[in-house]
């Protein structure tokens, strides 16, 4: 027999949560075709797995990686984590549809995040042919925004969808569902995103029914409407009879720390009469996002240019003043809850000396009050500022990471490539969301076995989507594979230094193609885009 490729000695976790095995995995092309002790055969290529763990490649379950595809797709920084597949299309923001006339607004709208967007077409079929052409490295399963839906059916505006708005936002949706979408996303603490009413979320989640899509929710508040918040969600899947899968589960803010056991509760009792409801968790305390997150959501009515003249405007500013800061010494939003000015840190900016920094220390060097400092920066770079900010605690992410109804979505932005010199001090789970787990979370804490980690961020999230040909090592499954060493691996990346690749992960295939070689990048731009 011969093969294209033959990884043998290693110790096989298949991605099922089973104990692990020793075995030999086979792949000829982009499939795997044989798994065994002792494989006897002829091969082009033989890696010896000696001392190491031979797992599915991982599947982020939450990432927004969509909006840098096009700069980066080699996504080196997510593939040398042992991610092999990306669920992108996160919290409302797609890059399609798009109407021509919009494409201002679009690119104001997802700038904040780091991202500079070409936008050359306007159905998602069309932008998914282009992110074909560009032949990432990764497999990629793509969600259509709501963001990006309302955008593109009405605009920019603060007002309830009327019918006609709905049926636009209906069709748009099922085209991209057509094209490949596996159902949409919201962003409720995004603008347009926001201003949604739970009705019209129910109409687009039951339109996309009979096609089996997905409802995935950053939902509408994650800090004081925690579990009213949730249970929105959870509603929105049972009336509709859709999947819903609640984003980067978490209780921010320190007075709200305590809710995180009566919000996983509300998962378990869902699921108990029925709802189809899922959740994913990164393995921080901290998020990120747009620095004009912090903005109220009425002043972001009309896109950024709108935003931008409220920020000029003395009045405005002190009406978000007189809504946000809270003891003069926090600023409270449905997202971070109250959170310190030294609790919030610029992760990506045009000014780069301030990379790194919190606003306090900003504010300081600036003599100016930290809300002032805050809304003088998001005018002067034109809210093209991305954020790191604590609002969590430590144990409740491990509670939450050890449940077993929620599975690992890294909820990065951006990707980079290659070493030296990178831009921005982003959040590290850019850089370590996987290798954090296996090695923080199950080899040194014992939160959980290794299985089970694998399983989080392999089977689950295949069976999660339906990917009948992924997720687990298995006969005629595609050849996506992580070789890594389970008592070596662990995350490099710190909040101070983020710009650093992990330990223990020398080998990683994507459908057949050996990218991650030794510990160097080897971009074969032989990922696939997913269809449901």
């Amino acid at each position: 027999m011969a093969w294209s490729l033959l990884v043998r000695n290693g110790s096989l976790i298949d991605g099922s949560g089973a104990p692990a095995r020793p075995a030999d995995v086979a792949v000829e092309g982009d499939r795997i075709v044989a798994i065994g002790p002792g494989l006897s055969g002829e091969a082009a290529r033989v890696i010896d797995a000696g001392g190491h763990a031979v797992a599915p490649g991982f599947i982020d379950m939450h990432s927004h990686s969509d909006l840098f595809y096009f700069a980066c797709p080699s996504a080196e920084s997510k593939v040398r984590q042992g991610v092999t597949t990306e669920v992108v299309g996160m919290c409302s923001f797609s890059q399609a549809p798009l109407r021509p006339d919009q494409r201002e607004i679009v690119q104001g709208w997802a700038g904040g995040i780091g991202a500079s967007l070409d936008l050359n077409w306007e159905s998602f079929a069309q932008y998914l042919d282009a992110l074909r052409a560009i032949r990432p490295t990764v497999n990629i399963a793509h969600f259509v925004g709501h963001g990006a839906l309302r955008i593109a059916a009405m605009g920019f505006e603060a007002r309830p969808a009327g019918a006609d708005d709905l049926r636009g936002m209906q069709r748009l949706l099922g085209e991209a569902m057509d094209a490949g979408a596996f159902g949409f996303s919201t962003g409720l603490v995004y603008a347009p995103s926001a201003y949604s009413d739970t009705e019209e979320l129910i109409a687009l989640a039951r339109a996309m029914a009979p096609r089996g899509g997905y409802y995935f929710s950053h939902i509408r508040g994650e800090s004081s409407m925690l579990l009213d918040s949730i249970n929105e969600a959870i509603r929105i899947g049972e009336e509709a009879g859709v999947g819903v899968q609640v984003s980067h589960v978490k209780a921010s803010g320190r007075e709200n720390w305590p809710k995180i056991d009566a919000a996983l509760r509300l998962f378990e009792s869902a699921r108990a009469r029925g709802v189809d409801v899922f959740g994913d968790v990164y393995p921080y305390n901290a998020g990120s996002t747009k620095l004009d997150n912090m903005m109220p959501a009425w002043a972001h009515d009309g896109g950024l240019t709108k935003l931008l003249e409220r920020l000029a405007d003395r009045p405005t500013r002190r009406r978000i003043v007189e809504e946000c800061l809270i003891d003069g010494e926090r600023w409270g939003t449905v997202s971070q809850g109250g959170i310190g000015f030294d609790q919030v840190f610029i992760a990506t900016c045009r000014r780069r000396e301030l990379e790194g920094l919190s606003l306090a220390q900003i504010a300081r060097q600036s003599g100016m009050a930290p809300a002032e400092t805050l809304m003088n920066l998001l005018l002067e770079q034109k809210c093209t500022v991305g954020m790191v900010s604590f609002s969590q605690s430590i144990e409740n992410v491990a509670k939450v990471l050890a449940h077993p109804l929620l599975m690992i979505g890294s909820d990065s932005i951006p990707l980079y490539s290659g070493d030296g010199d990178r831009p921005g001090k982003p959040h590290p789970r850019t850089y370590g969301t996987f290798p954090r787990v296996l090695g923080e979370y199950a080899r040194q804490q014992k939160l959980f076995p290794l299985e089970t980690a694998v399983y989080k961020m392999t089977g689950m999230c295949a069976a999660r989507l339906r990917l009948r040909d992924r997720g687990l090592v298995r006969e005629g499954y595609a050849a996506d594979l992580v070789i890594f060493d389970p008592r070596g691996v662990r995350d490099e990346s710190t909040f101070a230094e983020p710009h650093r690749y992990p330990s223990g992960i020398p080998y990683v295939v994507v459908n057949g193609a050996v990218v991650v070689d030794g510990g160097r990048m080897n971009p074969a731009g032989t990922g696939r885009i997913l269809t449901p």
